[in-house]
């Protein structure tokens, strides 16, 4: 049985007249690893600190581990972490007071697990915050909540500013995380790369709306890209079709990115004479500017 240990109902979000979340209904279950993606502005930031209480819904309901938020529960800070650029430390602090902080914070704060990371990240426990880089920071941040040992881990850009090397190491701590402590772990980012190799699943968003909530293996199983020569032109009554989201052209070569069962399509594209029909799944990355372009959002033209 499936066990949801973030759950949102009808989470709506508001900053003056604007909804920054709205209507957002998600369910992330145990022990995976969720993506959060959509272009700047689409509310990715605002559902993380949502979801850990530093900002309050304006209408909806959080629940993580089947309990709603609420401001007084301390127990719930010991549960959650969330690794964002955005909140600083103490920029006069040594890392090895940090430490101390936290494990006046937290109750299973490991001190040995923070140890072995800070040492296998390349941390000097004699460093101060304020000599550290964005990236370095970042690093910190990762080791800090994850010596806390949280049952729920959001990562709000956690890549950004770090070099290739360390950026795969980062991803391959997260993914340990995931396998080993059972930790529920949710990632807004851009790097939409990073998560075709790590995410269990994916939650697309755009103007404050969740468009796609699913496992990645059936969001990339619904997606197909159909290759194919057609020398008489594709028919109307085909390019008419609902499921058919995009079609390409150069010359008789056509290009068909589709949303549905591939077999009735294929079926009409014989009938019309197509040769040599090729399909093959979509890269992420391509899917996702797909969904962005079924809701009007493309910047792929540029003004010179």
């Amino acid at each position: 049985m499936t066990v949801n240990v973030i759950e949102t109902e009808d989470l709506i979000k508001y900053f003056g007249d604007k909804p920054v979340v709205n209507k957002v209904n998600l369910k992330i279950p145990e022990g995976t690893i969720y993506g959060i993606v959509g272009p700047n502005g689409a509310g990715k930031s605002t559902l993380l600190k949502l979801i850990i209480g530093y900002y309050w819904p304006t209408s909806g309901v959080v629940r993580v581990k089947g309990k709603v938020c609420s401001r007084d529960d301390a127990s719930f800070r010991q549960t959650i972490q969330l690794v964002s650029a955005e909140w600083g430390f103490f920029n006069s602090f040594r890392i090895r007071e940090l430490i101390r902080y936290y494990g006046l914070l937290y109750d299973r704060f490991d001190q040995t697990r923070c140890s072995r990371l800070l040492n296998a990240l390349e941390l000097s426990n004699k460093s101060r915050v304020r000599s550290l880089s964005l990236g370095m920071k970042t690093q910190l941040r990762l080791a800090l909540s994850l010596a806390s040992r949280p049952s729920v881990l959001l990562l709000d850009e956690p890549t950004n500013g770090l070099d290739p090397v360390v950026k795969r190491q980062f991803l391959q701590l997260i993914v340990q995380e995931a396998a080993v402590d059972g930790t529920t772990i949710l990632i807004a980012t851009h790097h939409l790369d990073d998560l075709d190799r790590i995410a269990d699943g994916v939650a697309v968003m755009h103007k404050g709306q969740l468009i796609a909530s699913e496992t990645m293996e059936s969001l990339k199983t619904k997606f197909k890209e159909i290759q194919l020569v057609l020398p008489s032109g594709i028919p109307d009554s085909i390019r008419k079709l609902p499921d058919i989201i995009s079609i390409q052209q150069k010359g008789n070569y056509y290009t068909i990115t589709v949303n549905s069962s591939l077999e009735p399509i294929l079926g009409l594209l014989q009938e019309a004479g197509a040769l040599h029909l090729e399909v093959t799944d979509l890269p992420f990355d391509e899917l996702f500017l797909k969904l962005m372009a079924q809701e009007g959002y493309s910047r792929e033209s540029l003004l010179l």
